[in-house]
């Protein structure tokens, strides 16, 4: 039996190879411990001899910093399945899974392999999208996306990002984005971004609220007010050039030569900065009616003066030459109703928190939120920052006057749930639509099967930042997702050795 005792525990062998490896071990330990423990002096030798390999193993040095914990990977089937669901998941094509897996796992595939455990996929997520419907009365938005020449509508919910539908049709009409719509849950407000075929397919499912995009007027008024200052700062520039010029010049053809580019080039910058003053004055007009609320008073925004107030700077627009500002004034004065759309069922949301709290202490609080969330937008200059923060504290004040320090948290949190949520228009489609859109522009061919499996997959999938971190948009909807969510399509759990 020797060293194969198992009535001597480990605990007991890592004391007799210390005491044997001890450097002050005493004449005859060995012989005792053979004695104690009914051994031979052999098999205490051979102790003590595992035990030193063990330590000069384990206390050896290695490499530096954090190393990951070594796991045995099974590559079987269902491995080999779960890997090509996650690669097309990130945008890989069916012929490059066959050569990362080669790669990865050392398991040559064929591409006519990796198409159909995909077909099966797919119809497992088709299944599984078709039962789940959750009835949330969340607002909705929708933008269409193309993949292959071909239109898709995506239809998300504004607070959950559940993808309600990703569908490919043969048009993009108003009659087909219609009855893709009717089969949508039925939703309080539906935001796009004023496309004509969308348009026509919401007032074809009679759905109360439309609201049209501001991002789509903001982001092209804001852009041209950016291209008239560098152009500005651009003709500014060629003017100090020019005066180096007359600086280091000294004959009177020269000079005078210098003198009149200077005199155009000025005159020329004095038109770019008049110009680009009198953009940035209408586009602070425009950007001022994104607010939810009047900075004064804290009311909601009034949306027929609001509507108005887009027309007029729109009518100022008319006069303006160039395509962009042609482009500018027709949205102002056609889309500037569906804009404030949102106004009324705002208005309705916000209804029980002013029955609690009252209105004066809800519009103090309305300014305070308004406040932050137009210093999030707009830092602005240093003075327009103080008289920002001169604003919030005199509203922090009246709102802490009004509801005293025990109520006042609750009601913030209360306006906070209800003005955060998203109103006015379709940014969380299109950011939903940024995911999708590199994965479908990568792919030779997609179909409605490749949708469904990418919609399972974005609402089972837990997002990893932000308020909904840890959240997948199906369990923010409700539903029960398991924790691993790719059993929901037939394969077996991960198993690591």
């Amino acid at each position: 039996m020797g060293a194969r005792r198992d009535d001597i525990m480990s605990s007991q062998r890592t004391q007799i190879a210390l005491a044997v490896l001890a450097p002050e071990r005493p004449w005859g330990a060995i012989a005792g411990l053979a004695a104690e423990y009914g051994v031979s002096r052999t098999t205490i030798a051979q102790i003590a001899a595992a035990g030193e390999r063990v330590l000069l193993a384990g206390l050896a040095p290695g490499r530096h910093g954090p190393q990951p914990v070594a796991k045995t990977l099974r590559v079987e089937r269902d491995r080999l399945v779960r890997s090509t669901v996650v690669l097309t998941e990130a945008g890989v094509s069916q012929r490059d899974i066959a050569g990362c897996l080669a790669e990865i796992l050392d398991s040559r595939l064929s591409p006519s392999w990796v198409n159909a455990q995909l077909a099966r996929a797919e119809m497992q997520a088709a299944a599984v999208n078709e039962r789940w419907q959750p009835a949330v009365a969340e607002t909705l938005s929708g933008d269409e996306i193309y993949s292959n020449g071909k239109p898709n509508l995506l239809v998300v919910g504004n607070d959950s990002l559940y993808i309600y539908a990703l569908t490919r049709q043969p048009a993009c009409d108003g009659e087909t984005w219609g009855c893709v719509l009717l089969d949508a849950p039925d939703c309080p407000q539906f935001a796009s971004d004023a496309g004509k075929g969308l348009a026509a397919g919401a007032q074809l499912a009679a759905i109360p609220v439309h609201q049209l995009d501001w991002d789509h007027l903001l982001r092209p008024l804001w852009g041209q007010v950016w291209r008239l200052e560098q152009q500005a700062y651009a003709a500014l520039a060629a003017c100090e050039d020019r005066a180096r010029k007359f600086e280091q010049t000294s004959t009177p053809k020269r000079l005078a030569h210098h003198l009149v580019a200077w005199e155009r080039l000025t005159t020329e910058a004095e038109a770019l900065i008049a110009r680009y003053d009198a953009f940035d004055a209408l586009a602070r007009q425009v950007d001022a009616q994104f607010a939810l609320s009047n900075l004064t008073s804290g009311a909601l925004r009034d949306p027929v003066a609001g509507a108005a107030a887009l027309r007029r700077v729109g009518e100022q627009l008319q006069t303006w030459t160039g395509r962009i500002y042609q482009k500018l004034s027709s949205n102002l004065i056609h889309f500037a109703p569906g804009l404030f759309a949102y106004q009324p069922l705002l208005t309705q949301a916000l209804a029980p928190v002013v029955a609690r709290w009252g209105a004066p202490a809800i519009q103090a609080l309305t300014r305070l939120w308004q406040c932050e969330a137009d210093d999030k937008r707009h830092p602005g200059a240093r003075p327009e920052r103080q008289a920002r923060q001169v604003q919030w504290a005199a509203s922090l004040d009246a709102a802490v006057a009004l509801l005293g320090p025990e109520s006042l948290w609750e009601a913030w949190q209360a306006l906070g749930a209800v003005l955060g949520r998203a109103w006015r228009g379709s940014m969380l489609a299109e950011c939903v639509n940024s995911l999708l859109r590199p994965i479908l522009a990568g792919r030779k061919h997609t179909d409605q099967g490749c949708l469904e499996l990418l919609r399972f997959l974005h609402n089972v999938r837990p997002f990893r930042r932000g308020k909904r971190a840890a959240h997948s948009p199906a369990q923010l909807v409700g539903l029960e997702v398991p924790d691993d969510p790719l059993t929901l399509l037939g394969l077996a759990p991960k198993v690591l050795i």
